[in-house]
């Protein structure tokens, strides 16, 4: 027997501008408290634990996420609550959950034995990636019912992908200028405390709204998760590219590293984020504008060969003008901008590819595998950026010298490793990834029930096979 299905609205309805602010001001304060977890590598070494060995216990939680995040999607889909929502409930279970775990990621003594360390790091960091699992993918899954606008859509996730671009960059400002006066674990208590304030308004004011015509199965089984999953082509190419985009932005990682190594001190690093925080802020702000002009898939694309180019002329130029590395590094950033927004629009159209695929719709797991490879991501570029700086023999410690060569070998890798990994993410987009803004919409009219099967398959002609029965 299948679950209550949630209250009912009119197919087209739209969200409220009080929803669309504090939609925004959650992802503020969410990338507060995610951009100062960020940091977790620096902090292992600072607290003594070797770079090599941080890298390998970063990667073994990942472990647990690669199920928790499936399987918490899998949960998400199939549970309706009493109040007929499916994914708020969880955004306040997890908001309420994270910001303690959080803090006691930073909380680890640094007088304790490695092994003590080891333990309560793997702890604290399996339970804190479970606490973010549970806001972060019903947050973007939310979307998907508060309008079946595609276009307001597009403008709500660009919005929320705005302002938590401002709480990373934020993040990357303020803490290399508070973390050494105030320490990492007292830092953190302030980050978290407003992050959880910002997130509040999220909670009592979004709205989740459902078409009494959908035609997709609203609580699917296991059976039409594998059916969805199996038909959403473009959904497997779009993670792919957002893993590859992601494992190659180095800069936030490394901006403490080339503040102290390759500019002479932590402060510097402050200057670099503010100039990647202007570039990075002003692709954001401009992106639901070029969408609306251009298709946001060439917008995309545009920005990703761009920053590319700049990748390769801000290695060979170099660090020692420090003038013109803060505008070179500003330009080449100007892809953390395209991508970090333009991604999470098109997994959201691949939920009503998905949908149109075939006949089931499963937001949460879609935005539960979106979870995870953002965690995966985050977890492997630390261990990469750490393994790399073990490779051009980086010596840890917080106030260690550096031997001769390691502050080219940290140039090059904040340059040539964006360049390679945006590369092959644009190859695999414009090789594999077909799906068009307009033909989105077209299936969310189909299947919200506002338009018929032969209307839909007249407007989209042969380029995507026929729906669903």
């Amino acid at each position: 027997m299948k679950e209550k299905k949630a209250p009912m609205l009119k197919p087209g309805y739209q969200s409220t501008r009080k929803e669309y602010v504090a939609y925004c001001l959650f992802f503020l304060g969410q990338n507060l408290l995610w951009g100062y977890a960020g940091y977790i590598e620096t902090f292992l070494t600072d607290i003594g634990i070797v770079a090599a060995t941080a890298a390998a216990i970063l990667i073994v939680p990942k472990i647990w996420d690669a199920v928790n995040d499936v399987l918490f999607g899998y949960i998400v889909d199939r549970h309706m609550f009493k109040n007929g929502q499916k994914f708020m409930p969880w955004v306040r279970i997890g908001t309420s959950a994270v910001g303690i775990t959080t803090v006691a990621l930073f909380a680890i003594p640094k007088d304790m034995t490695d092994t003590g360390k080891i333990v309560w790091f793997l702890v604290a960091y399996i339970l804190f990636d479970l606490c973010y699992t549970i806001l972060d993918a019903p947050a973007f899954a939310v979307t998907t019912v508060m309008t079946s606008n595609v276009q307001e859509r597009t403008g709500i996730i660009a919005g929320g992908k705005l302002w938590s671009m401002v709480g990373g960059v934020v993040s990357t400002v303020i803490i290399p200028m508070i973390r050494p006066k105030l320490g990492w674990l007292t830092a953190c208590i302030v980050f978290v405390a407003v992050s959880i304030i910002l997130m509040i308004p999220m909670l009592f004011t979004v709205k989740e709204r459902h078409s009494d015509e959908v035609l997709a199965t609203e609580n699917p089984t296991f059976k039409e998760m594998l059916k969805y999953l199996k038909s959403n082509k473009y959904l497997l190419f779009v993670l792919l590219a957002m893993l590859l985009l992601g494992l190659s932005s180095v800069e936030q990682k490394m901006a403490i590293y080339m503040g102290r190594i390759c500019l002479g001190q932590e402060s510097m690093a402050t200057l670099v984020a503010g100039g990647v925080a202007v570039a990075v802020i002003a692709v954001c702000a401009l992106v639901p504008t070029l969408s609306k002009k251009w298709d946001k898939f060439d917008v995309l694309c545009a920005g990703i060969a761009f920053a590319i180019l700049m990748d390769l002329v801000c290695y060979f130029v170099g660090y020692s003008n420090l003038y013109v590395a803060l505008v070179l590094i500003m330009l080449k950033c100007t892809g953390l901008g395209f991508w970090q927004v333009i991604i999470y629009m098109l997994i959201a159209d691949t939920v009503e590819y998905g949908t149109y695929k075939s006949g089931t719709r499963a937001a949460g797991v879609t935005f539960s595998l979106q979870a995870f490879v953002a965690k995966l991501k985050n977890a492997l570029i630390g261990s990469i950026v750490l393994m790399s700086l073990a490779a051009v023999h980086f010596v840890e410690g917080e106030n260690a010298v550096q031997p001769a060569g390691v502050a080219e070998g940290v140039w090059g890798l904040f340059n040539l490793l964006p360049a390679a990994g945006f590369t092959l993410a644009l190859i695999i987009l414009l090789l594999f990834y077909k799906l068009r803004s307009k033909d989105v919409q077209t299936m969310s009219r189909y299947n919200n029930g506002e338009i018929s099967r032969e209307e839909a398959e007249e407007l989209l002609g042969k380029r995507y096979g026929a729906p669903a029965k």
